[in-house]
């Protein structure tokens, strides 16, 4: 059987997303890997799980080979296929002909988990914003993210935004100086717990500590601009994108984050859309976020059903808590914590069902709208 023949069996029903992940720049993987249900979880630098993306991972100081980060799935015949393939061969079965009209076989969108290990951290970094990127990089896209914490270790922190008043000169001089604690010192330090979610804007810098675990729903780049160099395998000229110093300092805000703005909006408080007989599907991030992506999550009780409707298009959906089944004129597809489902758009109403004796959580992430 061909290959095209053997992609067809997958329509018409939930895609499982296989495993993606790769060794990165910062240590960790252990809470990464516990949550994928993997044997043996430890720290390994495998720190990253591309989920559903489109997207080539380039990681500074590693490999970076041209099909690194783009997201696999498994077709009935056990090979290993790549996402873009699929929807190259079946656009209008899988995310439509008029996403496909304007993104090509791109999902523009990537999820994925990040998980900072013992001892590393993530640089005190920063994202472009899509003006930036399509005027300096080339790119459609800058990076807006949310972050839904999934999973904690002893004594974890993260940084957000500036709580104090800091120069573009000052903040130089301290990264120069490569003076980590200089530069925290002037941002909001905050203790994520799980269930938090953040939704953080493109130029705000920020860093994360040991112990933190997320589901990283964001725009479909991975531009980071990088202001620590030292104790991490890449050189302080490989952190700037390219764009050289003075203009990589440009895409970072340097106002002050006060803190109604920061336990107001970035961190998010989930808002309900819609209840069934006990199960919810909630709002996580703000109206204004279509335009780079959307995630929702559904929680449903033990013994509980709640219908998905068939007039979403296609998104990602990731269970974080529980296990159950999607459940319709397919059949029974069953899933659980760290099992990610690629919803096509051409995929017919169903019902997400809780099989177990806990509740079912399951995160769904969304494109942009599509104009």
């Amino acid at each position: 059987m061909d290959l095209k023949s053997e992609m067809a069996k997958l329509l018409g029903k939930p895609i499982y997303m296989a495993p993606n992940t790769f060794l990165h720049f910062y240590n960790g993987g252990k809470l990464r890997a516990e949550f994928m249900g993997e044997p043996d979880p430890k720290d390994d630098y495998r720190s990253e799980e591309w989920i559903f993306s489109t997207n080539r991972a380039i990681t500074p100081g590693r490999d970076n080979p041209p099909d690194k980060g783009i997201s696999r799935v498994e077709l009935p015949n056990g090979q290993i296929i790549l996402l873009t393939q699929l929807l190259e061969a079946f656009p209008d079965e899988t995310v439509g002909r008029k996403h496909y009209e304007k993104h090509g076989p791109k999902v523009a969108i990537l999820v994925k988990i990040f998980d900072v290990g013992e001892g590393a951290h993530i640089p005190v970094h920063w994202h472009p914003s899509p003006e930036f990127a399509r005027k300096h990089l080339n790119s459609p896209n800058g990076k807006n993210e949310a972050w839904v914490v999934i999973g904690t270790r002893p004594g974890v922190k993260a940084w957000i935004g500036w709580r104090r008043e800091i120069t573009r000169e000052k903040f130089r001089e301290l990264m120069e100086a490569q003076d980590v604690e200089g530069m925290r010192s002037y941002m909001h330090e905050i203790t994520p717990k799980v269930d938090d979610v953040y939704f953080l804007r493109d130029s705000i810098v920020h860093s994360l500590g040991s112990g933190i675990c997320n589901l990283e729903p964001q725009e479909p780049t991975d531009w980071n601009i990088l202001a620590e160099w030292e104790g991490f395998p890449y050189d302080k000229e490989d952190a700037h994108l390219g764009l050289g110093w003075d203009l990589a300092l440009e895409a970072a805000d340097f106002s002050v984050m006060d803190e109604d703005y920061l336990y107001g909006y970035v961190m998010r408080t989930p808002e309900l859309m819609r209840s069934q007989d006990g199960a919810k599907e909630e709002k996580l991030v703000p109206e204004e976020a279509r335009r780079y992506f959307f995630l929702t999550k559904v929680t449903v009780p033990p013994g509980g059903r709640l219908e998905m409707p068939d007039d979403r298009g296609f998104y990602c959906a990731v269970t974080t808590k529980g296990e159950g089944q999607i459940k319709g004129p397919f059949g029974e597809f069953p899933i659980k914590r760290g099992k990610s489902v690629f919803i096509t758009t051409a995929l017919p109403a169903y019902d997400l069902v809780n099989t177990g004796d806990s509740p079912l959580e399951v995160i769904c992430c969304y494109p942009p709208q599509t104009d």
